[in-house]
């Protein structure tokens, strides 16, 4: 009785450590659009989905490419700990320069976002069963906009064949 009784002592408490703390992270804009030379921020609301406070104490951000700069804004924005059902709010969470496109083909690179973290302030479990995604595109579909010079010289090229073309005109209207 005395075996049976430890046994379930030890697998309640074995469950009870083993539960995974959730948190919810939601992004504004999960896909951006980053051409070399720019920046996007990266906004997002972190729910505690759990009955307990949660302790913040890190992130880790992934993304493939090798021109990416990060700049992660984990300890100048998130809180260090959210109450059971609170949120963050939205805040801005990490920040992406794509810097050279001789690096990196142009194209949908994609990322992760997870928070570290636990139900005390020393705690380094990832928060979240499944990373947040998010991508950054540097090729985006553009529709064609000519240069001011393209229309001038177009301009130019129609202003000089334009009175040669009215002169073939009259001759083949003489001729005919």
């Amino acid at each position: 009785m005395k075996t049976l009784l430890c046994t379930l002592i030890l697998a309640t408490l074995g469950a009870t450590a083993a539960q995974a703390d959730t948190i919810t992270i939601t992004f504004d804009q999960p896909n951006q659009v980053a051409l070399p030379g720019t920046t996007v921020e990266f906004f997002g609301t972190l729910t505690n989905n759990t009955t307990g406070t949660i302790f913040l104490n890190g992130d880790a951000l992934n993304i493939a490419g090798l021109s990416f700069t990060t700049t992660d804004q984990f300890f100048n924005n998130v809180p260090s700990s959210l109450a059971p059902g609170a949120n963050s709010g939205d805040i801005e969470l990490f920040d992406i320069s794509a810097s050279s496109p001789l690096l990196d083909a142009a194209g949908f690179y994609t990322g992760t976002y997870s928070l570290l973290g636990g139900i005390d302030g020393n705690g380094q479990d990832v928060l979240e069963t499944n990373p947040a995604a998010f991508s950054v595109d540097t090729a985006p579909a553009t529709s064609p906009v000519p240069e001011p010079a393209s229309i001038a010289l177009f301009l130019t090229g129609a202003s000089t064949l334009l009175p040669i073309a009215q002169k073939a005109r009259k001759r083949l209207g003489k001729t005919a």
